[in-house]
C-alpha cells in the first residue's frame, strides 16, 4: 500500500505542456487511484498531486481495499476497468461496502462498459483512454462537485457525500 501527499509529488519524470507551469489549486480532497499499468498510475497520481489533491494509490485490488479500509474519508475512487484478478466494476462493488456514497471514475480503453453493469454503481462516470492530464483533472473536479456529463448513460446526478471545500480552503 502506498500513499502520496499532494504537497510531496512523487514523480518528476512526466511533464506535459498543459501542466508544466500550473500552480497547485489545493482542493485537499482524498482520491484513491487504482491501476495495474505503472505508466498510467504514475500519470494519474502526478496529475492529481500537481492539482493539490491528497492521493492514495494502489496497483491492485487487495492494496486498494486495504487503503479504503484504513482511510475514513475518500472523496473519489479512480480505477482502471481491466485489471488482473478482478475488474474495476468488482473493485467498485467491494469499495462501496466501505464508502457507499463516494463517486467512482472508471478509466478504460474499452468503453463503453459492457452489459450495463455500471448502472447499479451510481454515482459513477467513465473516462476513455487515452486522456490528457487536463482532461483527467477536469473530470475529477466535475465529479467531486457532483456534476456528471450530460447524456452519459452510466451516470446520474448525486449529492456529494462530504462538504465540498473551496480552492485554498482547509477541510473542516
Amino acid at each position: 500500500m502506498k500513499a502520496v501527499q499532494a504537497a510531496q509529488p512523487r514523480w518528476d519524470s512526466i511533464s506535459s505542456p498543459e501542466t508544466a507551469e500550473e500552480e497547485p489549486i489545493h482542493f485537499q480532497e482524498t482520491v484513491l487511484v487504482v491501476d495495474d499499468d505503472p505508466f498510467m498510475l504514475q500519470l494519474e497520481v502526478q496529475t492529481l498531486c500537481k492539482k493539490g489533491y491528497h492521493v492514495l494509490f494502489a496497483t491492485g485490488v487487495p492494496d486498494a481495499l486495504g487503503l479504503a479500509a484504513a482511510t475514513p474519508h475518500i472523496h473519489l475512487l479512480i480505477t482502471d476497468f481491466l485489471m488482473p484478478q478482478t475488474d474495476g466494476l468488482e473493485l467498485t462493488r467491494q469499495f462501496r461496502a466501505l464508502h457507499p456514497r463516494t463517486p467512482v471514475l472508471m478509466v478504460s480503453s474499452s468503453l463503453p462498459l459492457p452489459d450495463g453493469r455500471a448502472n447499479q454503481l451510481q454515482p459513477f462516470a467513465s473516462l476513455a483512454k487515452p486522456f490528457t492530464s487536463a482532461g483527467l483533472a477536469q473530470e475529477v473536479r466535475r465529479l467531486l462537485a457532483g456534476e456528471f456529463p450530460a447524456g452519459d448513460e452510466n451516470t446520474v446526478p448525486f449529492e456529494p457525500p462530504f462538504p465540498q471545500p473551496q480552492p485554498n480552503q482547509p477541510l473542516a
